[in-house]
Parts: C-alpha cells; sequence; structure tokens
C-alpha cells in the first residue's frame, strides 16, 4: 500500500533514529491507548467497592465495566469518520477532552445513572481519541519494518496502560477508594492535550463528511444487547426478549443506513475486506474472552474471597507485564511470520490461557494463575501489532481512521458482549465456573473461525489500489 507520510514525523527516517521530539510526539499519540489499557484493567478491581458504595445489582454492576466499552465500539467509527473528514489531531484533541470530562463525572457520581453515563461518556472520548492516533501513526511510516516497530510501540503502550491501570487502580481504591481512580485522569489528560497542541501540527483532512445520528443507533443497539444478555437468569424471558430483539432492531437499522449512505461509517467494502475480518474476529473475540474473564475473577476475588483491590491488582500484574515486555518484539515477530499466522498463533495462546483462567480461584498461584496471566499476555501482545497491520492494508491511505475505528469497534464491542456473557452465565447457572468456561469458549471459537479465514487467505496482505 502506497502510504503518504504525515508533516508531523515525515521528516523522521526511522524509530530508532527519532531525536527527542519525535519521541516526544510518538509517545504523546500513544498515550489514547494508554488511557484506554488503564481503563479497560482498572475497572476490574473496583467493581467491588463501586457495587457497594452505590449499591449496584450485578446486572447492573456489569454495566458500569460494559458501559465505557460499549459507547467506545459505539463512536469507533464515527471518530474514524471525523478523523478522515478534520484531520487526526483535532479529533486526538477533541477525544482527549471528552474523555477527562467523562473521568470528572464518574469521579463525583452519586447514583447508577450517573456512573454509568460518566463511562460512556469516556468511551466515546476514546472512541475519537484512537482511530486518530493509529491514522497519525499509519501515516508517519511506510509498510514495513519501520510501520511495524512503530505500532509495537503502540502496543507496548497499551501493555503499560493496562499494568498501571491494574496496580494504579488497585492502591488508590485500597488506601483513598474508587473515586481517586477517575479523577486521577484528570490531570493526566489536560498534559496530554497540552502536549499535542505543542508538538504536533495540523493534519491533512479528506473532504468525507458522517454526522453523529447513525452512531447513536448502534451504540443504543448494542448497549440494549449487552445490558440484557447480562440480565439472563435474572430479567424474566418476555423481557429478554423484546429488549434483545429492541436492540438487534436497532443494530439492523444501524446496518441498512450504512448500506444505503453515500459516505458511510462502515464501508461495507472494508468491511468483508478478508484481512479485516481476520483482524476483527481476532481481536474482538480475544477481547471478549479476556473481558469476561477478568471482570468475573476481580469481582469473585474481592467479593467472596476477601481479597482487596490491590490484592487483585497485584495479581493480575503478571498479565500486562508480559504484554510490555513481549510487545518490545511483536514487531520483529511480523517479521519472520504472516499477519494471519500471527492472529492464529495469538489466539493458540490465549485458548490455553482461559483454560487455566478457568481453576484460577481454587488452584494455586504459581501453578495456575500466573502461567495463565502468562498465556494471556503473550496472545495479546502478538496480536494488536498483526491486527493492526492486517486492518491498515485493508484501506487506502485517505481511510486509515475508519479502518483503525472499525478494528477497536470489533475489541471494544467483543470486551462488552464478553463482560455481559460471563455474568449472565454466571447467574444462570449460579456458577462462577459456567463463567469461565464461557470465555473459554468464545476464545476456542474465535480460534476456529480465525484458522479458517487464515486458511483461505494464507499469504502476506496484498495491498489494495491507490484511490
Amino acid at each position: 500500500m502506497t502510504s503518504s507520510r504525515s508533516p508531523e514525523l515525515a521528516d523522521q527516517p526511522g524509530l530508532f533514529h527519532f531525536g527527542v521530539a519525535a519521541w516526544g510526539r510518538l509517545i504523546a499519540l500513544c498515550s489514547a491507548l494508554l488511557f484506554e489499557g488503564m481503563s479497560l484493567s482498572g475497572i476490574n478491581v473496583q467493581t467491588a467497592d463501586i457495587g457497594n458504595a452505590l449499591h449496584l445489582a450485578p446486572d447492573t454492576l456489569q454495566l458500569v465495566a460494559s458501559a465505557f466499552l460499549t459507547s467506545y465500539a459505539g463512536f469507533l467509527l464515527l471518530g474514524g469518520r471525523w478523523t478522515d473528514a478534520f484531520g487526526a489531531r483535532r479529533i486526538f484533541l477533541w477525544g482527549v477532552t471528552v474523555f477527562g470530562l467523562g473521568s470528572l463525572g464518574a469521579a463525583l457520581a452519586q447514583n447508577a445513572v450517573e456512573i454509568i453515563s460518566a463511562r460512556c461518556v469516556q468511551g466515546i472520548g476514546s472512541a475519537l481519541t484512537a482511530p486518530a492516533a493509529v491514522a497519525l501513526i499509519v501515516h508517519a511510516f511506510p509498510e514495513g519494518r519501520p510501520r511495524s516497530r512503530a505500532l509495537g510501540v503502540f502496543g507496548a503502550m497499551g501493555a503499560v496502560g493496562f499494568s498501571l491501570g491494574l496496580v494504579m487502580s488497585g492502591l488508590l481504591t485500597e488506601v483513598f477508594n474508587w473515586r481517586w481512580v477517575f479523577a486521577t485522569y484528570v490531570p493526566l489528560t489536560a498534559v496530554v492535550v497540552l502536549a499535542v497542541a505543542l508538538l504536533i501540527g495540523p493534519a491533512p483532512r479528506s473532504a468525507i463528511r458522517a454526522g453523529w445520528p447513525p452512531a447513536v443507533l448502534g451504540t443504543a443497539g448494542l448497549l440494549l444487547t449487552v445490558y440484557e444478555v447480562g440480565r439472563i437468569g435474572t430479567a424474566p424471558a418476555i423481557e429478554l426478549v423484546v429488549v434483545i430483539a429492541a436492540g438487534i432492531v436497532l443494530l439492523a437499522a444501524f446496518l441498512r443506513l450504512q448500506a444505503r449512505s453515500a459516505h458511510p461509517l462502515l464501508p461495507l467494502r472494508i468491511l468483508l475486506d478478508r484481512r479485516m475480518l481476520l483482524a476483527s474476529v481476532g481481536l474482538g473475540g480475544m477481547f471478549a474472552a479476556i473481558g469476561g474473564a477478568m471482570f468475573v475473577v476481580g469481582t469473585e476475588l474481592q467479593q467472596a474471597g476477601g481479597h482487596t483491590a490491590f490484592d487483585v491488582g497485584l495479581s493480575f500484574l503478571p498479565q500486562g507485564i508480559t504484554v510490555s515486555i513481549i510487545s518490545l518484539f511483536s514487531g520483529r515477530l511480523m517479521n519472520k511470520l504472516t499477519p494471519s499466522v500471527t492472529v492464529v498463533a495469538s489466539l493458540t495462546a490465549l485458548a490455553a490461557g482461559m483454560v487455566l483462567y478457568t481453576q484460577v480461584l481454587t488452584g494455586a498461584y504459581l501453578a495456575v494463575f500466573l502461567p495463565a496471566c502468562v498465556l494471556v499476555g503473550t496472545s495479546i501482545a502478538a496480536m494488536y501489532p498483526a491486527a493492526l497491520t492486517l486492518a491498515g492494508n485493508s484501506a487506502t491511505a485517505q481511510e486509515q481512521g475508519t479502518a483503525s475505528g472499525l478494528l477497536i469497534t470489533a475489541q471494544q464491542a467483543g470486551g462488552a458482549l464478553g463482560v455481559a456473557a460471563a455474568t449472565g452465565a454466571q447467574t444462570l447457572a449460579g456458577s462462577v465456573s459456567a463463567a469461565m468456561w464461557t470465555t473459554t469458549a468464545i476464545a476456542a471459537l474465535a480460534l476456529i473461525g480465525c484458522a479458517a479465514l487464515a486458511v483461505r487467505h494464507p499469504g502476506r496482505s496484498v495491498a489494495p489500489p491507490p484511490p
């Protein structure tokens, strides 16, 4: 694929030849994934305290975790389109600011509606920020080793956020309370806004415009579906059928609008590209399994096991550390394996880790929990750059924001549905084991689906024709 280099980093010869200023720019862009990683992991050690403080039922508590993922997924496509239309730098700044406002709202929340709404605002901010950051990085580095290395740094920053979120959230929750976790994001976002405004200049944009109503429609459909899946086992059957059907109808209406739109948020040409399908199924299935497992284990360790939030954060920490370490070498891995093979290999490691996860609540930490964290962390580190490369190769240079938005939509929607499915399975069967085996089954299905796609598309990605 022919990739035009952005004015921000175009004068830089390669990742490891960057000077201090260029590294500052790259780190500022990667802060998008840092915040995402912190939000994804940190909530798993906060939920028990949030539920106790605000008197939330289990089905409502799972929505506190999945509201961020749902709004993130629902608005990512709009974020991708706006990235292409209004310029990546501008959308990045908007997104970080919105995330900070949502964090402030969560820190001040007094009831379920306020905390869930604030988490949705956080998700919308991340949905604007993430595709803008990826688009800037993809435009900055040519296809091949420089881009793989840059995306490896991007993935590593997410891993740092994942690890930091576990420890910081656990420590602040135990020493102060869960509100301090959200409050900490407010000054962090202010620093990032200032850094990007000073270090990165205006970015190119396209003439395409996209409105927000379809994004609201898609988000509402996904939110209804996720909420009701999490109520399986507690809600009346008629409610389950009606609400889930309503969610599916809204999602179908969203897809219909996209099919008929001259400038859709979700171009079917990109969506149906085999490279995008492989990346989306892989990343979405991975985070459905991981999101559900971490939510159930984190909550159960505190509510039934008597562990503190900090204890839980430290227990999961090796998973984030593994992601951080392996991410440093993931770019080299893709130079030896095709992205398709890397996706299948990462899901194989995930499936093995999820089998171990089914035993973490009863098994010894060193024999079960630690190996599970290492396997899952390895799978995440290998998956990210492979999926991002496949997604980037499925779109033209002018559509990188849209492609990255679609990929991360699959990730966050998968995570939200995984949390809901695990919660519903636990409530229906009255067993934590049922929830854990449900997440393991999700990982196995993702592996089977990606293996089938990879067999039909085994070679290296072929770039689409230039626009």
